[in-house]
């Protein structure tokens, strides 16, 4: 009878896997991290060894089991640990930072790195105190390889994926990695990506009513230009496990990954924002589609001074005067929206805006904390390419303020040749540039200071003549801004005139910006005894005249009505004259030199001065001749030109001959 075989042996025990010593902290208590127990991934634990934490060190059994939301447990399956790999990858990248920057003592170390670093450990009750030694979690490294190791399948299949241009929900954490910046269009109405920087990312188990939810959390940040300085904006993002297709196109997802080919673009265009953002105000030109308008709830609020309260996207482009500092003391912000990112650039405006209270109640000396909030003068070159995509400013076309996209920027291409091309006698000119650009700077004292510190130019005329060019063509010789106030953001009253008009030119005065009141008859006309409200609002505009700082143009076709006061505060008044047929001549020879569709030989310009036509009348009768032309597919020509003009002027003679209004009114008058 054959014996029975022996029985097989014991299984061997559990191999301890134990990370590489960093430093003597891992000396003290057991000198094994972890201890991996089990087979196959779904059976496999982490045992966590008790251990004292050495000086300078931080146990991986506290940072574990805290993220895990069980701080004394000393176990923890595979599952649950690959659930909180991106924390592991995150801290270890800090900490690798922290240390490196020790030694280098690098711009991202001091500005961001050790207060980061040390903030993040605090979580796990670590204290550095004014220790400067290197900060280890001993094992950390251990058990990220050994978690990748252990998920290597999954891991792997996720990156293929992100590779192949899509993206899976248990794929999440190889897209948000520390080390990675992701991409996304957060700026409502615009496809610009604003690119971030990965600080924390782990799944988690979330239980409701419903039953148990698998979700994704991942905080990013930003670097966002806030006044004179930078600062870093916050968020977190919650992504909840989807139904149907199990892996979705990255198109089709808020986030995707900066690839290499994008990379050197982005920080272009990052180094564009800090140039345009820092060092005072900058006037710039911004494309279509590029600029945000900020409109308010408040009315009665003037438009240049109004609160940000929402947004809306302008079609066409213009000229904007960059000003983060002054943006930021009206409570701007560079985005507007209820998207976290968003949400989190607005509230850190509020705290910045905090900060620059406390800083300016305190004495010079003193700097206020600045607690969670990073306040840069400069921005780190690792943390660049993460500068928010648009900036502050104020609309000259649009009159408002606004955010920008820094895509949309550009340097003016002034206009050089406009004040040659204006049609006044070169004396004039010669004088008006002169006293625009030399007499800020070479005016006498008054006995009263802060009084009659400005220049204020009067340009009297009939209307089409060249008054309110001379204006644009000064601004744009000497490259300065063109504020033009109408009567509708002035108000009705003297109290809203006084605000709103001391506010503009303020801002004017601020900027160096040129300032136009058109069609200012109602505030110089002379005072009478029978309009109270309007003898005042004269009042106040003589006052601010005799204080405003900068430059101002007023025009008018009303002269003979100026209050004499005004005379005093004239700087210089020039009177336009109706265009005789040379004048007539030079407006349609210039407006034919920069028309931009084709033109035919036989248009003659002495023929077509003959006609009594004023500048502003010149200017639209080619403007509708050329959209005639364009629209037949044709060159402009004189017989096109000319049946412009036979229609235009009988709709004027036709307004002047019609006595529908008169009539109206006298009826209005008789019933009342």
């Amino acid at each position: 009878m054959a014996s029975n075989p022996p029985p097989a042996p014991p299984p061997p025990p559990p191999r301890a896997i134990r990370s590489p010593r960093q430093d003597d902290g891992s000396q003290h208590g057991s000198s094994q991290p972890f201890i991996l127990h089990g087979e196959g991934t779904g059976n496999m634990e982490f045992e966590f060894p008790k251990s004292r934490d050495a000086s300078g060190s931080v146990s991986l059994r506290t940072v574990v089991g805290s993220y895990l939301g069980a701080p004394q447990s000393a176990k923890a399956t595979a599952d649950k640990v690959f659930q909180i790999l991106g924390r592991l990858r995150c801290l270890r990248h800090a900490l690798e930072r922290y240390n490196d920057g020790l030694a280098t003592q690098s711009a991202a170390f001091l500005q961001y790195w050790r207060r980061h670093t040390l903030d993040l450990l605090s979580g796990f009750g670590f204290y550095a105190g004014q220790a400067v030694a290197p900060i280890r979690v001993a094992g950390l490294d251990e058990i990220i390889r050994q978690v990748e190791a252990i998920h290597e399948r999954p891991i792997q299949e996720a990156r293929d994926t992100i590779k192949n241009g899509k993206i899976t929900f248990d794929g999440l954490g190889e897209l948000f990695r520390p080390e990675r910046h992701v991409k996304a269009s957060m700026i409502s109405g615009s496809e610009a990506p604003c690119v971030f920087r990965v600080t924390d990312a782990y799944y988690e188990e979330r239980r409701s009513l419903f039953g148990s939810q698998k979700q994704f959390r991942v905080t990013l940040e930003a670097v966002v230009s806030m006044g004179d300085h930078f600062s870093v904006a916050s968020f977190s993002e919650v992504m909840l496990t989807w139904s149907g297709a199990r892996a979705r196109p990255l198109d089709d997802f808020t986030y995707s990954p900066v690839s290499d080919g994008e990379h050197e673009a982005l920080l272009a265009r990052a180094a564009r924002a800090v140039g345009y953002g820092a060092g005072g105000a900058k006037y710039l030109a911004y494309s279509p589609d590029s600029f945000f308008l900020h409109t308010s709830r408040a009315r009665h609020e003037g438009q240049a001074m109004s609160q940000s309260t929402n947004s809306s996207q302008t079609l066409i482009g213009g000229r904007i005067m960059v000003d983060m500092a002054r943006g930021a003391s009206m409570g701007h912000s560079p985005c507007q929206g209820v998207d976290e990112a968003t949400l989190s650039i607005v509230q850190l405006a509020g705290r910045y805006r905090q900060w620059l209270s406390k800083r300016s109640q305190s004495s010079r000396l003193e700097t206020p904390e600045t607690e969670s909030l990073f306040i840069w003068d400069q921005v780190p070159q690792e943390f660049l390419i993460t500068c928010w995509p648009a900036l502050v400013g104020f609309s000259f076309t649009a009159k408002i303020w606004g955010h920008v996209l820094v895509d949309g920027l550009s340097h003016i291409d002034f206009q050089d040749q406009a004040y040659d091309r204006l049609v006044l006698s070169q004396e004039r000119k010669q004088l008006i540039r002169a006293v625009v650009r030399c007499g800020t700077t070479t005016q006498t004292q008054d006995l009263i200071s802060g009084k009659q510190g400005g220049l204020i130019f009067l340009l009297h005329g009939p209307p089409g003549v060249g008054k309110t060019l001379t204006a644009e063509a000064v601004a744009e010789v000497l490259h300065r801004p063109l504020y033009y106030i109408t009567m509708g953001e002035l108000g009705v009253t003297p109290d809203e005139l006084e605000k709103r008009l001391t506010d503009v030119l303020d801002l004017c005065a601020e900027w160096d910006a040129l300032a136009v009141l058109d069609e200012a008859d109602v505030f110089l006309e002379t005072r009478s005894n029978a309009d109270l409200v309007r003898n005042a609002m004269v009042c106040v505009m003589l006052r601010i005249l005799e204080y405003h700082p900068g430059i101002l143009f007023l025009t008018t076709n009303r002269v003979r009505n100026l209050d004499p006061a005004f005379e005093s505060r004239i700087t210089l008044a020039i009177r336009y004259e109706s265009l005789d047929r040379d004048a007539r001549l030079r407006v349609w020879e210039s407006q034919l030199a920069n028309l931009p569709g084709p033109v035919a030989s036989d248009i003659d310009c002495a023929a077509l001065a003959a006609q009594q036509l004023n500048g502003r009348q010149i200017k639209n009768t080619m403007r509708l001749a050329l959209s005639l032309a364009t629209d037949q597919g044709v060159a402009l020509t004189q017989s096109t030109l000319l049946n412009t003009i036979e229609v235009t002027t009988l709709g004027t003679r036709s307004m002047g001959e019609d006595s529908t209004w008169e009539a109206a009114v006298d009826d209005r008058n008789r019933r009342r």
